[in-house]
């Protein structure tokens, strides 16, 4: 399993196994809970996937190379330059991010070494074409773990930026990081002019407490301004998708813990049928011949109920109930009385209960009355057996793959950097996935949440 996407596919492959094995109620609760599982917005992956939109000319390319350290996507002051979608990705990125990059239709991909955990889609200029840009973006969110938008001085106002994509997309607040990028075409006081009011026009949108940073990717003939900051507000958001995702296997390892206990699988789901099978069919046609007493008939009916009401007992309710259907006392006297009147002295004898208490050897296999026996009873439970052992694998499969995600994501978990120049102004619930952090620029320059300006 290579995944956390692979496993929830092992999650529903266990459900579906498990109807008409375990009961309906507990089955209830684990698609319920899966169902929460797969509604969970963002990227089901160890990588961070973050897309970064914006109107033209704001930047976009740039803040991936300052992010990357180098230039990864070319830079143009053409109307619109990002026509189509580019990624950059990790080296050798997880089996998901190839899968979702090409159910996105992502084609252009950069592998980079500065992308560890952290995949950044670099999207179409919003203001050039609205329409179909807007489902794009539409479309991603539920996809990925978050949107980073970015502004630039001059056109941070833009109406249609506003009113036709944030506006309409301020329900996924949540998913977005807000930028202010080249302030370094701003003087200091301008800058915070244009912040206060940036962030009245999002509180307008409907985001009254975003992440606000101010950067200058691109500064000509200085370094890059901000990058170091927000790329610690990145890491902290892997941080905190890495504590989600355990949540989340953690649910999977539940639903099939559930399951497997449910159907009597989670601790051995062997009930030594072929053997025990082999042992009672051999003593039935053994007791069973020309010469067999009604004695023997009614030992041979005892010893194959006493099967039967076995393999129905470690089954479990439901499949028991089927087992004890297809071999019910009326379908073993049927088949007892059938090999009774099959057999002859010249082609089977029989030894009889005396043959089985002085140790005779049991019946041959090459009995041909075997295949009566075989058809009437050993098919149809090896059929109800077979749907428990597919489920058990099933089980064992998804639980080997859950406990081993758990432990390679809690081994490769990212140490929170030094996070003194960002205010949590909310305490310990800053770290979580729906409460954006305040945040103040590179150069001291204070870059706010709206709330209580």
């Amino acid at each position: 399993m290579r995944d956390v996407p692979e496993l929830l596919d092992a999650i529903d492959l266990v459900i579906a196994r498990a109807q008409g094995i375990v009961p309906a109620d507990v089955l209830g609760g684990a698609e319920q809970l899966a169902a929460e599982i797969r509604d969970r917005r963002g990227f089901l992956g160890e990588t961070l996937v973050l897309a970064i939109a914006g109107g033209t000319g704001t930047g976009k390319s740039s803040l991936v190379n300052a992010l990357a350290g180098e230039i990864v996507t070319s830079v143009s002051v053409l109307r619109p330059h990002t026509d189509e979608p580019f990624a950059v990705v990790p080296e050798n990125p997880e089996p998901a991010v190839t899968v979702l990059l090409d159910t996105l239709d992502i084609a252009y991909r950069h592998e980079h070494e500065a992308f560890t955990r952290t995949a950044i889609l670099d999207l179409p200029d919003i203001d050039s074409i609205a329409d179909w840009h807007r489902e794009r973006v539409e479309d991603l969110i539920p996809r990925v773990d978050g949107v980073i938008w970015l502004f630039d001085p001059d056109k941070y106002r833009d109406p249609i930026v506003h009113d036709e994509f944030l506006a309409q997309l301020s329900e996924h607040r949540s998913q977005f990081i807000f930028a202010l990028n080249k302030i370094d075409k701003l003087r200091p006081a301008d800058l915070q002019t244009v912040r206060q009011d940036l962030l009245d026009t999002l509180a307008a949108d409907g985001y009254l407490r975003p992440a606000l940073f101010a950067l200058a990717a691109d500064p000509p003939g200085i370094a890059p301004r901000g990058i170091e900051l927000f790329r610690e507000h990145v890491t902290e958001r892997i941080d905190t998708k890495t504590v989600m995702l355990r949540k989340v296997i953690g649910d999977s390892a539940r639903i099939v813990k559930l399951i497997g206990e449910a159907a009597g699988v989670w601790r051995g789901a062997s009930v030594d049928f072929e053997a025990s099978w082999e042992r009672v069919r051999g003593e039935v046609l053994t007791g069973i011949g020309a010469s067999s007493t009604q004695a023997d008939r009614e030992d041979a009916l005892c010893r194959l109920e006493d099967l039967t009401a076995l393999i129905a007992v470690k089954s479990g309710p439901l499949l028991g109930e089927a087992v004890r259907s297809v071999a019910d006392r009326q379908a073993i006297e049927s088949v007892v009385a059938e090999l009774a009147t099959s057999a002859t002295s010249a082609d089977v004898p029989s030894d009889g209960l005396w043959g089985k208490l002085t140790g005779a050897e049991p019946a041959a296999l090459t009995d041909p009355r075997a295949g009566i026996l075989d058809e009437a009873l050993g098919r149809p439970l090896r059929d109800i057996l077979w749907k428990r052992a597919l489920l058990a694998a099933t089980v064992t499969h998804a639980a080997v793959g859950a406990a081993q995600l758990d432990d390679r994501i809690g081994n490769d978990v990212l140490q929170t950097p030094d996070t003194a120049d960002v205010d949590h102004p909310d305490g310990d619930d800053a770290t979580k996935p729906d409460v954006p952090m305040e945040a103040t620029s590179g150069d001291g320059a204070e870059i706010s949440s709206a709330e209580g300006q």
